[in-house]
Protein backbone atom coordinates (compact mmCIF):
# COMPACT_ATOMS: atom_id res chain seq x y z
CA UNK A 1 0.00 0.00 0.00
CA UNK A 2 2.53 2.23 0.91
CA UNK A 3 5.15 1.51 -2.34
CA UNK A 4 1.27 2.41 -4.02
CA UNK A 5 0.83 5.76 -2.20
CA UNK A 6 4.39 6.84 -3.53
CA UNK A 7 3.97 5.93 -7.14
CA UNK A 8 0.64 7.77 -7.25
CA UNK A 9 2.61 11.20 -5.65
CA UNK A 10 5.26 10.68 -7.90
CA UNK A 11 2.36 11.05 -10.75
CA UNK A 12 0.62 13.74 -9.28
CA UNK A 13 3.84 15.87 -9.00
CA UNK A 14 4.98 15.29 -12.43
CA UNK A 15 1.74 15.77 -13.58
CA UNK A 16 1.24 18.75 -11.29
CA UNK A 17 -0.09 22.22 -11.94
CA UNK A 18 1.40 25.46 -10.98
CA UNK A 19 -0.41 27.25 -8.44
CA UNK A 20 0.32 31.45 -8.47
CA UNK A 21 2.96 33.18 -6.62
CA UNK A 22 1.73 36.34 -4.14
CA UNK A 23 3.34 39.26 -5.74
CA UNK A 24 5.80 40.07 -2.45
CA UNK A 25 8.77 36.89 -2.25
CA UNK A 26 9.55 34.81 0.38
CA UNK A 27 12.23 32.72 1.50
CA UNK A 28 11.00 29.84 0.15
CA UNK A 29 9.05 30.89 -3.01
CA UNK A 30 12.28 30.00 -5.31
CA UNK A 31 12.22 26.03 -4.10
CA UNK A 32 7.68 26.24 -4.60
CA UNK A 33 8.70 27.65 -8.34
CA UNK A 34 10.76 24.50 -9.14
CA UNK A 35 8.51 22.26 -7.85
CA UNK A 36 5.99 23.74 -10.70
CA UNK A 37 7.96 24.42 -13.44
CA UNK A 38 9.30 20.78 -13.15
CA UNK A 39 5.56 19.43 -13.08
CA UNK A 40 4.44 22.08 -16.55
CA UNK A 41 8.08 20.40 -18.16
CA UNK A 42 6.77 16.94 -16.71
CA UNK A 43 3.39 16.80 -17.90
CA UNK A 44 4.38 18.09 -21.61
CA UNK A 45 7.33 15.23 -21.69
CA UNK A 46 5.18 12.38 -20.56
CA UNK A 47 1.64 12.78 -22.09
CA UNK A 48 2.88 13.32 -25.48
CA UNK A 49 0.56 11.53 -27.71
CA UNK A 50 1.71 7.89 -28.73
CA UNK A 51 4.44 7.27 -27.23
CA UNK A 52 5.79 3.70 -26.34
CA UNK A 53 6.28 2.38 -23.11
CA UNK A 54 10.32 2.57 -24.09
CA UNK A 55 9.81 6.23 -25.13
CA UNK A 56 8.06 6.84 -21.58
CA UNK A 57 10.54 5.37 -19.65
CA UNK A 58 13.27 7.20 -21.50
CA UNK A 59 11.90 10.48 -20.60
CA UNK A 60 11.30 9.75 -17.13
CA UNK A 61 14.63 8.95 -16.50
CA UNK A 62 15.69 11.86 -17.95
CA UNK A 63 13.04 14.08 -15.80
CA UNK A 64 14.29 11.91 -12.40
CA UNK A 65 18.12 12.76 -12.93
CA UNK A 66 17.26 16.09 -13.75
CA UNK A 67 15.14 16.77 -10.50
CA UNK A 68 15.89 14.47 -7.92
CA UNK A 69 18.72 13.96 -6.14
CA UNK A 70 19.28 10.20 -7.15
CA UNK A 71 22.20 9.80 -5.38
CA UNK A 72 21.30 11.08 -1.87
CA UNK A 73 18.12 8.98 -1.86
CA UNK A 74 20.14 6.10 -2.81
CA UNK A 75 22.28 5.95 -0.28
CA UNK A 76 19.61 7.48 2.34
CA UNK A 77 17.27 4.04 1.23
CA UNK A 78 20.13 1.86 2.93
CA UNK A 79 19.92 3.59 5.77
CA UNK A 80 22.56 1.46 8.11
CA UNK A 81 23.37 -0.44 5.51
CA UNK A 82 25.18 2.03 3.43
CA UNK A 83 28.41 2.37 5.43
CA UNK A 84 28.49 -1.16 5.38
CA UNK A 85 28.75 -1.16 1.67
CA UNK A 86 31.65 -1.59 -0.32
CA UNK A 87 32.91 1.14 -2.26
CA UNK A 88 32.29 -1.53 -5.20
CA UNK A 89 29.06 -2.30 -3.83
CA UNK A 90 28.06 1.60 -4.08
CA UNK A 91 28.75 2.08 -7.04
CA UNK A 92 26.74 -0.62 -7.96
CA UNK A 93 23.86 0.30 -6.15
CA UNK A 94 23.20 3.92 -7.07
CA UNK A 95 22.44 3.17 -10.96
CA UNK A 96 20.89 0.28 -10.11
CA UNK A 97 18.83 1.80 -7.96
CA UNK A 98 17.93 4.50 -10.23
CA UNK A 99 17.16 1.71 -12.97
CA UNK A 100 14.21 0.22 -10.24
CA UNK A 101 12.86 3.46 -9.63
CA UNK A 102 12.46 4.64 -12.83
CA UNK A 103 11.11 1.10 -14.15
CA UNK A 104 8.57 1.06 -11.64
CA UNK A 105 7.15 4.83 -11.93
CA UNK A 106 7.31 5.62 -15.64
CA UNK A 107 4.30 3.08 -16.85
CA UNK A 108 2.44 4.02 -13.65
CA UNK A 109 2.20 7.77 -15.19
CA UNK A 110 -0.44 6.69 -17.74
CA UNK A 111 -2.39 6.41 -14.78
CA UNK A 112 -2.61 9.88 -14.68
CA UNK A 113 -6.18 11.02 -14.89
CA UNK A 114 -5.91 14.99 -14.29
CA UNK A 115 -5.66 15.85 -10.60
CA UNK A 116 -4.87 18.88 -9.52
CA UNK A 117 -2.31 19.97 -7.32
CA UNK A 118 -1.56 22.48 -5.32
CA UNK A 119 1.72 23.67 -4.51
CA UNK A 120 1.14 26.48 -1.24
CA UNK A 121 3.78 27.35 0.36
CA UNK A 122 7.15 26.26 1.70
CA UNK A 123 9.23 25.74 5.52
CA UNK A 124 12.75 25.26 6.05
CA UNK A 125 14.51 22.24 6.49
CA UNK A 126 18.50 21.81 8.00
CA UNK A 127 20.87 22.57 5.65
CA UNK A 128 19.14 24.76 3.25
CA UNK A 129 16.62 22.86 2.09
CA UNK A 130 12.67 23.60 2.11
CA UNK A 131 9.79 21.22 2.49
CA UNK A 132 6.93 22.42 -0.07
CA UNK A 133 3.59 21.94 1.00
CA UNK A 134 1.12 20.76 -1.38
CA UNK A 135 -2.54 19.18 -2.13
CA UNK A 136 -3.76 16.83 -4.78
CA UNK A 137 -7.45 17.00 -5.03
CA UNK A 138 -9.19 14.15 -6.46
CA UNK A 139 -12.30 14.62 -8.74
CA UNK A 140 -13.95 11.70 -7.25
CA UNK A 141 -11.72 11.37 -3.47
CA UNK A 142 -10.48 13.06 -0.43
CA UNK A 143 -7.47 15.56 -0.26
CA UNK A 144 -4.27 14.62 0.07
CA UNK A 145 -1.60 16.59 1.80
CA UNK A 146 2.31 15.83 0.43
CA UNK A 147 5.37 17.49 1.52
CA UNK A 148 8.54 17.72 -1.24
CA UNK A 149 11.89 18.26 0.31
CA UNK A 150 13.69 20.26 -2.01
CA UNK A 151 17.71 21.18 -1.85
CA UNK A 152 20.32 23.35 -3.68
CA UNK A 153 22.45 20.43 -4.92
CA UNK A 154 25.30 21.66 -7.21
CA UNK A 155 23.59 25.24 -8.16
CA UNK A 156 20.65 22.98 -9.03
CA UNK A 157 17.26 22.46 -6.90
CA UNK A 158 16.12 19.07 -6.43
CA UNK A 159 13.89 16.52 -4.46
CA UNK A 160 15.54 14.46 -1.86
CA UNK A 161 12.40 13.14 -0.70
CA UNK A 162 8.48 13.20 -0.58
CA UNK A 163 6.05 12.36 2.39
CA UNK A 164 2.36 11.65 1.93
CA UNK A 165 0.56 12.45 4.98
CA UNK A 166 3.64 12.26 6.61
CA UNK A 167 4.77 8.57 5.64
CA UNK A 168 8.63 9.32 3.98
CA UNK A 169 9.67 8.02 -0.01
CA UNK A 170 13.00 7.61 2.16
CA UNK A 171 11.61 5.24 5.19
CA UNK A 172 9.12 3.26 2.54
CA UNK A 173 12.42 2.26 0.88
CA UNK A 174 14.78 1.95 3.38
CA UNK A 175 12.24 -0.60 5.60
CA UNK A 176 11.83 -2.57 2.31
CA UNK A 177 15.38 -3.08 1.46
CA UNK A 178 16.30 -3.34 4.93
CA UNK A 179 13.72 -6.65 5.19
CA UNK A 180 15.44 -7.99 2.02
CA UNK A 181 18.53 -8.14 3.00
CA UNK A 182 17.90 -9.38 6.64
CA UNK A 183 16.47 -11.75 4.33
CA UNK A 184 19.75 -12.73 2.38
CA UNK A 185 21.53 -12.54 5.87
CA UNK A 186 22.93 -9.49 5.94
CA UNK A 187 24.28 -9.22 2.65
CA UNK A 188 23.46 -6.84 0.26
CA UNK A 189 24.07 -8.58 -2.44
CA UNK A 190 21.03 -10.12 -1.87
CA UNK A 191 19.03 -6.74 -2.47
CA UNK A 192 20.70 -5.99 -5.67
CA UNK A 193 20.18 -9.38 -6.87
CA UNK A 194 16.29 -8.77 -6.01
CA UNK A 195 16.08 -5.04 -7.83
CA UNK A 196 18.21 -6.07 -10.84
CA UNK A 197 15.34 -9.75 -11.18
CA UNK A 198 12.35 -7.02 -10.65
CA UNK A 199 14.08 -4.21 -13.73
CA UNK A 200 14.73 -6.85 -15.89
CA UNK A 201 11.48 -8.20 -15.50
CA UNK A 202 9.25 -4.40 -15.97
CA UNK A 203 12.20 -3.84 -18.83
CA UNK A 204 10.78 -7.08 -20.88
CA UNK A 205 7.17 -5.74 -20.14
CA UNK A 206 7.48 -2.13 -21.50
CA UNK A 207 9.54 -3.45 -24.05
CA UNK A 208 6.84 -6.48 -25.41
Amino acid sequence: MAMRRLIIAVIFLLGGLAAPFPAHAEPGDEAVDFVNKFGARAIEALTAPNLTDQELVSRFRTLFEDGFDVAYIARSSLGRFWPRASEQERSEFVPLFEDYVVQIYAIQFREYSGEKFDARSARALPGGGFAVLSDVVRPDGPTTKMEWSVYPVDGKQKIRDIKIEGVSMITTYRDQFANTILQSNGALTGLMDALKQKTAQLAAEASG
